[in-house]
């Protein structure tokens, strides 16, 4: 079986592993699955298949414009707007936990999958553009335990265009995992204008 059809079928296994935890409760014993399931979903993901991390988008060359300024101008700071509107005054040490749990369970977990393992498997076996539709229908798709819709399928290849583009994952790690957490702490309620300007970047519905 070639290299790609092995990383696609993977995905698919892991995938469905991380979404039974919508539909199985455990009590207390979850949490400690989960934590497995994220030290098994990585293992599984940098070591079956010999991706190396620069395919995998966890590696290669660092530029600071591009890795590091581009992803906070595009993708961070349009979060400012969520000072000008409706939102839960959630102190920053409130928030820190909410941002590190959604660093594991969304950025690591979400990123490493689709736009690491799936984008590199889809590359290898057709072409650039094909690995950003392919897995950001997919990315798209998975998320149907909370609702379809059409921001999370903009998000997808907003990511994924910035994966083709610049080759790394690990800002996006990062970018996911902080609006999430500020979407669910914080509770922006958009409105007007303010859903036209959240949406595009982030590819989360206004509220």
């Amino acid at each position: 079986m070639e290299r790609w059809l092995k990383g696609v079928l993977l995905i698919l296994a892991l995938t469905a592993m991380v979404l039974s935890n919508k539909f199985i409760s455990l009590g207390q014993v979850h949490r400690l699955l989960n934590l497995g399931e994220i030290i098994f979903l990585v293992f599984a993901v940098l070591r079956l298949l010999g991706y190396t991390r620069e395919k995998l988008g966890l590696g290669g060359e660092f530029h600071f414009i591009k890795h590091v300024l581009f992803p906070f101008v595009f993708f961070m700071l349009p979060l400012i707007v969520v000072v000008f509107v409706p939102h839960n005054p959630t102190p920053l040490w409130k928030f820190a936990p909410y941002f590190l749990n959604y660093l594991l369970i969304a950025g690591l977990v979400e990123e490493l999958l689709f736009r690491g393992l799936l984008f590199a498997s889809l590359e290898e076996r057709f072409n650039g553009w094909s690995a950003l539709v392919g897995n950001s229908v997919v990315f798209w798709l998975a998320h149907f335990a909370v609702g379809l819709n059409a921001s999370q399928l903009i998000a997808a290849l907003i990511h994924s265009s910035y994966r083709l583009a610049f080759r790394r994952i690990e800002p996006l790690i990062a970018v996911h995992a902080l609006w999430d957490a500020a979407f669910i702490a914080l509770e922006p309620r958009f409105s007007g204008s303010w859903g036209l300007i959240i949406v595009f970047p982030s590819g989360k519905p206004s509220l």
